[in-house]
This record gives C-alpha cells, structure tokens and sequence, in this order.
C-alpha cells in the first residue's frame, strides 16, 4: 500500500483467532480422514489450523483425500506450503463461487473445517448439490480491541481510508463504533472492501463501499484503496 502511495498507514487488525472450545470434532475428522470424498477450505486460517492439529494428532502430515477445494488464491497458498495441491480453486472467490465450482457426485462425503461462526450459505448449497457435509470447528474469530481501539483513533484523527479485508471484521468495526457512528464516519471516509461478501456486509451496516477489490489479494486490494482515494 505504501508502494502506491498510501501515506501514515496504520494496522488495526479489528479481529482475532482463537482455539475452538474443543478439539474433539477436529481431531477426530483427522483421524478419520481416509473416509471422506473431499476436505472443502473456505480460508487460509483453516487450512494452518488444520495441519498445525492434524501434527499434534497425528504426528504426521496427512494424505490427501480425493479431491481438495479452497476458496480462492490466498487458501491455495496456504494449502501448497503443506504439500497439498487443490483439486478445484473458483474464479468467484466466494462460498457461492466455491459451491458452483464443485461437481461431487450425490451422497459425497464432505469435511469442511471453519470458523465456529461460519456461513451457512456453504453448507446449505454443498447438502441441496446431494453432498453428505461434516462441519467442525477449527477456530473462533473473537474482538480484537486493541485493533478496535487504533481504529476509533484513526478515524479521530483523520483518516481518509479503512480497508476491510473479511466481514467478520466489518462486523467488529460496527460493534466498536456503534451502527449509527459508523454510518455517519462513512459518509466522509471511504470504506474499501477486499470483496463482494465483505462489500455486502458493509452494505448490512448502512455504509456504501467506495470501491470493491476484484480480487482477493493484496495487490487488488492495494490498487482498490488508491484508486478510491485518487
């Protein structure tokens, strides 16, 4: 972002991971991998929380299952560095884009490992395709309130951009700022969303975005907030 230009910017991540309640679920999908048709990764988070687990479980890198999905580039990355190369990477980098790219036959087993408050639009489109899906929870995203915290200084203090890279931090944004706080700081500064769905949870809170990056990488990104500024 400073390459294009982007001055004084500042680092207010609004949310965080943290470990899942229990590991039980996880864990024993890992140790049942060989019985499932696919594993589905909607993000890079789950795919480190998976083999970071999967080599306190099973002391070993897994297998791969016949075939393996992610949600787009950034979750490919991430599941290549692990030696697993997947089958199926949508060029809507969306949980919809990801349900239409996947043509599993009826009654296909299916693991998709997430976040504890994951959408349900993933699951539901996998089950109505015939698809036998198992959720389990790899991690939770909680408040970050530090990032909360920089986020109301900055906007105090003038400035002209946030860029919001999931909806779970939109969402951490309005709880900091307040729903009526957020859509009057808004009109002013420019809310860049790294997506359609985080452009939409924008949208949910009253706040238009001023630009949308049409890929889901920080080049796109970058280019999205310097063209919104420009």
């Amino acid at each position: 972002m400073r390459a294009r230009g982007l001055r004084a910017v500042v680092f207010a991540p609004l949310i965080k991971t943290a470990p899942p309640r229990s590991w039980r679920a996880l864990d024993t999908a890992l140790r049942g991998l060989c019985r499932y048709d696919a594993v589905v990764f909607a993000s890079a988070t789950a795919v480190d929380v998976f083999f970071d687990r999967a080599k306190t479980t099973m002391r070993k890198r897994p297998s791969p299952p016949p075939l393996t999905a992610a949600v787009g580039p950034a979750t490919a990355k991430a599941l290549a560095r692990y030696g697993w190369k997947p089958s199926v990477v949508p060029e809507d980098a969306r949980a919809e884009g990801l349900a239409a790219a996947l043509r599993l036959p009826k009654g296909s087993r299916v693991l998709l490992p997430r976040a504890e408050r994951g959408r349900e639009i993933l699951p539901r489109l996998l089950r109505k395709a015939g698809a036998r899906v198992t959720l389990v929870t790899a991690y939770r995203t909680l408040a970050d309130h530090d990032g909360r915290r920089a986020l109301r200084q900055a906007l105090s203090s003038g400035a002209q951009a946030v860029l919001f890279a999931s909806p779970s931090a939109v969402e951490s944004a309005a709880c900091a700022l307040g729903r009526e706080r957020m859509k009057r700081a808004f009109l002013k500064i420019a809310a860049v969303a790294i997506g359609p769905t985080t452009a939409s949870a924008l949208q949910t809170c009253g706040v238009r975005p001023a630009a949308v990056s049409k890929r889901p990488d920080s080049e796109s990104f970058a280019l999205a907030a310097s063209k919104a500024l420009s």
